[in-house]
Order: structure tokens, then sequence, then C-alpha cells
């Protein structure tokens, strides 16, 4: 099994609250959850700043390069939306 790891920091705009923020949040990982099971995602740094924070994503394929291919995917479709965009992205394999 090859597990591949995504870290993206996101930078967040306009956020004036705790609940905003947890709002853009869960938007993220429906998204990343809607992508499939082979997809598990976790907030880092459960940081009070309302303008950064920090998702982990995980993906689990018998093929390194199929991992790679799918966490490239996702992280295009979720590195500019409403309101937030990626600043940091690292991939890491096991």
């Amino acid at each position: 099994m090859k597990v591949g790891l995504l870290t993206l920091s996101y930078r967040l705009y306009s956020v004036q609250s705790i609940k905003e923020k947890r709002s853009i949040l869960r938007h993220l990982e429906a998204e990343v959850r809607r992508s499939g099971a082979a997809f598990a995602v976790c907030e880092l740094d459960g940081s009070t700043d309302l303008d950064r924070a920090v998702l982990r994503i995980a993906h689990v394929s018998n093929d390194a390069k199929v991992t790679d291919a799918a966490l490239a995917s996702l992280e295009r479709r979720i590195e500019r939306g409403d309101g937030f965009e990626i600043v940091e992205a690292e991939k890491e394999f096991l």
C-alpha cells in the first residue's frame, strides 16, 4: 500500500469569526470526502488565527503514481475558492 499525504496551508479572507472559518473548512473537508473512500482529511494546527488554516489530506492506493495523480487533481480542485487560497502545499509519500 502507498500512502500519500498532502498538507495544504490556506489564507482565509474576510473571516470575522471562528464560525465563518469553520464554515470554510467544513466546505473544503466535504469536497475531499466527496472525492472517494481512498481519501481522509483532518485539520492541523487548531489555531485561533482567523486568516490561516492547515489541512492534511491522505490518499491510499496500491500504486504511488495513482496516489500522486489523485492528490494533484484534488489540490487543483480546492486550491482557490470564495474567501480562501492555498499559500503552501507539501506532498509526502510513505
